[in-house]
């Protein structure tokens, strides 16, 4: 316990120095991922790397609405970062937006594959990868339950059932092979061999806690059908999972995820300041921030070390930290910073949450301003 608390004061201490001036950090640019080796590391056309990604969800909501200079400004500060990975959904259903991917009824739309083929060529004029969500466990912009509403209008099924009645997972498979197998109608490259897709993403924090319908390897083996659906569609890509990154909590065995031969990649959300997440015990100031280093630090070296058991890559996908007052951008600095560099040192690919348009409304706290925020700033160009 006294090398973890070393560990993290050391992680602490140097990260101060996040919120001063210092000389600029050259971006990373790292070659297309081309999918992951034998060692469960990524790989590139140049050899092994540590992806350095970054979280914008709007894109495709953007797109829809014509914001087109929402979506240019977006894709150039991940590339300025020097993150240029940007995970974003494509699983847009019902409402109103022209860009929804299916309609109320479940009709895949034209309209809106249009619109995703546009985004991607963008991404891809600057260099830009994303990783491609294709389905929410939540409800935001349609998610699994907006799928749940098509495929079994008037049955009211619970969220579980997006990942056990068999016509909803018919219904889900058809839907990424129609993604996968898509020529972009810009580029003219088909979506299963373009460089942009970084990653295919199952599925956004699934949850199976209905125990009449889940039991503790429902949540592997739809991620099985899923993934080989993808694959077989022709996806040459890594398969990415999606969940929060339980041992056993909410439906979720990372153990047993990582055992598929139809998953390369492994993902950990964390946000310790979040219920329902990794939660902090009261505290304020430092001893607040170093708790969060701390589990941090345990919850990457815990997912780490069964990425490696199973020889598969292992993506912090999600990483937040929500704090207000003057000291917001230094703590955020310190607790993001901390996590980076522990990442990397276990080549584990980093991607906070979340970056967006500079007039965008800061909904829940953990929007990061980089052009306000120097010590964030820093840290997402240098860590």
């Amino acid at each position: 316990m006294t090398g973890r608390r070393g560990l993290v004061a050391a992680l602490a201490v140097s990260l101060v120095a996040c919120a001063e001036p210092g000389p600029a950090c050259e971006p990373a640019r790292p070659p297309p991922s081309i999918g992951v080796d034998a060692q469960g590391r990524f790989l590139s056309d140049a050899g092994p790397f540590v992806p350095r990604a970054v979280n914008s969800y709007p894109l495709l909501d953007h797109a829809g609405w014509e914001r087109w200079d929402a979506v240019a400004e977006i894709l150039d500060l991940a590339r300025d970062l020097g993150r240029p990975v940007v995970r974003t959904g494509a699983y847009m259903s019902g409402g109103e937006n022209p860009a929804r991917l299916r309609d109320a009824d479940g009709t895949i739309r034209e309209e809106g594959l249009v619109a995703l083929d546009r985004v991607m060529a963008m991404a891809a004029e600057r260099g830009v990868q994303l990783l491609l969500i294709t389905a929410n466990h939540w409800g935001d912009y349609g998610g699994a339950p907006a799928v749940l509403r098509a495929v079994a209008p008037g049955e009211a099924l619970p969220v579980e059932a997006f990942y056990t009645d068999p016509r909803v997972i018919e219904d889900q498979r058809a839907f990424v092979a129609t993604l996968v197998g898509r020529r972009n109608t810009v580029t003219g490259v088909e979506y299963a061999r373009d460089p942009t897709v970084f990653a295919w993403e199952l599925v956004n924090e699934a949850r199976c806690d209905d125990a009449e319908r889940c039991d503790e390897g429902t949540l592997a083996r739809w991620a099985d059908t899923v993934a080989t659906a993808i694959r077989d569609a022709g996806a040459t890509q890594p398969i990415a999972w999606g969940g929060q990154g339980y041992a056993g909590e909410h439906g979720e065995d990372l153990a047993r995820i990582a055992a598929l031969d139809s998953i390369d990649v492994l993902t950990l959300h964390l946000y310790p300041d979040l219920a329902g997440a990794l939660t902090l015990e009261p505290g304020a100031g430092r001893d607040r921030v170093t708790g969060a280093v701390a589990q941090g630090l345990d919850a990457l070296e815990r997912a780490a070390a069964v990425a490696r058991a199973h020889r598969r890559a292992l993506l912090l996908e999600e990483a937040g930290w929500r704090a207000d007052g003057p000291s917001r951008d230094a703590e955020r600095a310190i607790v993001l910073g901390a996590w980076a560099r522990a990442a990397r040192e276990l080549d584990v690919g980093f991607a906070p949450w979340m970056i967006a348009e500079r007039d965008r409304p800061d909904y829940d706290g953990y929007l990061i301003r980089p052009e306000a925020e120097p010590a964030t700033d820093r840290v997402l160009r240098c860590e």
